[in-house]
């Protein structure tokens, strides 16, 4: 995470990346930059509430639970850490809503979009939310151009900007996702039963 003082904003902005999470009642802004991976809002209008997750794929696939350092970048583990903590600070299940972003094709091209990691994410958060009972009340997935967005946690407003498709940027940001897959990758290689990253 990183955090700004923004002067458009006149707020101070806590910057996750993935694996990471954050939710407050507004005192900051939280903002994410999006590829292939998805964030999902979550807010609870009762106690004017929210959190934002971003997670690079949708499930582990090796049958055992990352580390908690490392769980986050699932969204199966997103998803439930993100509620977890907004429930022990007084957020009630049925009374969250849910707004979903991200999952652009950036990570690959051609025949390849066939099996696109965005396209698994998208369907993957819609899903989750409709087996947990979270209405979705706004998205915006797909596509080819990344992200950037702006989330108001205590009125669940988000600001989306879509990145400039041109090839330099497209393939920054690429070669981000693509490096920080290969780092987790190699870490859990060299890890027995603690990962470091």
């Amino acid at each position: 995470m990183n955090t700004y003082y923004d002067a458009q904003f006149k707020k101070q902005i806590v910057t996750i990346y993935p694996g990471e999470f954050y939710y407050g009642f507004g005192d900051e802004f939280i903002s994410t930059v999006l590829g292939s991976c998805i964030s999902v809002a979550l807010f609870d209008s009762a106690i004017n509430f929210g959190g934002l997750n971003h997670f690079m794929l949708a499930e582990d696939g090796t049958g055992q639970r990352a580390g908690e350092s490392l769980a986050g970048r699932f969204g199966e583990y997103a998803m439930e850490l993100l509620i977890n903590e907004m429930l022990k600070l007084g957020a009630r299940k049925k009374r969250l809503s849910a707004k979903v972003f991200g999952g652009s094709n950036v990570l690959c091209s051609g025949e390849e979009r066939k099996q696109q990691v965005g396209k698994q994410n998208i369907a993957f958060a819609f899903d989750y939310l409709e087996r947990e009972g979270i209405p979705v009340v706004s998205s915006d997935t797909g596509g080819t151009q990344p992200r950037k967005i702006f989330y108001d946690p205590g009125t669940s407003k988000i600001w989306q900007k879509k990145l400039r498709n041109t090839i330099h940027e497209h393939e920054l940001i690429k070669k981000k996702e693509t490096e920080y897959v290969a780092k987790v990758q190699q870490k859990e290689k060299e890890a027995g039963d603690i990962i470091w990253f």
